[in-house]
């Protein structure tokens, strides 16, 4: 069922006599405060961050993939899905920019302060990963305590990145920089 709009109906079902909480009536979850979470990621190492994100990418790209045919699925179809999620697991809002053939995901209100970058960034990837069946990285070029921009791009495209970002190139220079680069190394276009 391919849907162009993320449906929060029935996404959370509370269990009361249970004492659970589930996603669609199947992934079983916590309701947390986000500071004492916060608090705990403030604490991981960036592998740990990584790899929690993307156990909680891959869920919501399962879920994703369940809803809608991927192959099929305009952009805005896969943002708005991709948002609901993240919403929807109280990490905040998700929305895509484009810089040129650049895909970079825009994520605003996030609660768990620095320590999002990294489990976001695992996120999405794991999220896209699962869904469109495409290996992506997502770049966290700025940063913010509650806002941040990821770049989606190859592998490739974000070793370049991160070189150009460490030699001082800021990163609209390097996101103009991958446009002239003969290999596609920026996710662009429709999945």
């Amino acid at each position: 069922m391919d849907t162009s709009s993320f449906d929060p109906t029935r996404a959370v079902v509370y269990d009361l006599s249970r004492g659970q909480v589930s996603l669609q009536g199947l992934c079983p979850v916590l309701v947390l405060p986000a500071e004492a979470l916060a608090q705990v990621c403030g604490r991981l190492d960036v592998a740990a961050l990584r790899q929690f994100g993307g156990v909680l990418g891959k869920q919501a790209g399962t879920r994703i993939r369940e809803r809608l045919n991927a192959a099929t699925a305009s952009l805005e179809t896969m943002v708005d899905q991709l948002g609901g999620e993240v919403g929807l697991a109280g990490l905040g809002s998700l929305t895509i920019e484009r810089w040129g053939q650049a895909l970079l995901v825009r994520i605003e209100g996030c609660p768990l302060g620095l320590p999002a970058h990294e489990l976001m960034s695992a996120y999405v990837e794991a999220a896209l990963q699962v869904t469109v069946e495409r290996e992506v990285s997502a770049l966290v070029l700025e940063r913010g305590p509650e806002s941040f921009r990821l770049l989606l791009c190859s592998k490739a495209g974000s070793t370049k990145v991160k070189s150009w970002l460490s030699a001082g190139t800021s990163w609209g220079d390097a996101l103009a920089a991958l446009h002239h680069n003969p290999r596609n190394d920026v996710v662009g276009g429709s999945y």
